[in-house]
């Protein structure tokens, strides 16, 4: 059976190399595992000459690419002590500069990425002070003041 003059492997392979193609402009590993999972199946295909095999080779071909790829990616991107650095926990290590509150005894804040924070430190902060965040709570940062 020819489909446009091509084998039903050869398909297969042309899917494979789209979706391993398409993976440079999507984030995630997801259609590089299909685009694998699809080059296993032109092998089925191609071996057996039968529709059957090559689904059962895409779908083994999926399974061990998807189970394999996050410990590889483990041992690879991320170190044992990792913790996420985006969002909120992103705050915590940088350094921010003590704004003093509008308010006639109101409590201090700063301005990081654009957003407004009230902050919270057990040591004497003054406006101008500069301050290391050492964990975020709902709104407040919760900060340590740096030598001055």
């Amino acid at each position: 059976m020819t489909i446009l003059g091509f084998s039903p492997w050869h398909l297969w392979i042309i899917a494979g190399v789209l979706l391993l193609t398409a993976e440079i402009f999507v984030p995630g590993f997801v259609l590089a595992g299909l685009g694998f999972a699809a080059l296993c199946a032109a092998l089925g295909h191609f071996l057996s000459g039968e529709l059957g095999w090559a689904l059962a080779a895409y779908v083994l071909g999926a399974l061990v690419f998807f189970v394999g790829i996050r410990p590889l990616a483990q041992r690879t991107f991320m170190k044992p002590d990792d913790r996420p650095r985006f969002g909120i926990h992103g705050m915590v290590g940088k350094q921010v500069t003590v704004l003093d509150s509008p308010d006639v005894g109101g409590e201090y804040y700063t301005v990081f990425r654009d957003s407004r924070w009230a902050l919270e430190s057990e040591d004497d902060l003054m406006e101008g002070d500069t301050a290391e965040v050492v964990g975020v709570r709902t709104s407040t940062l919760i900060v340590k003041r740096l030598p001055r």
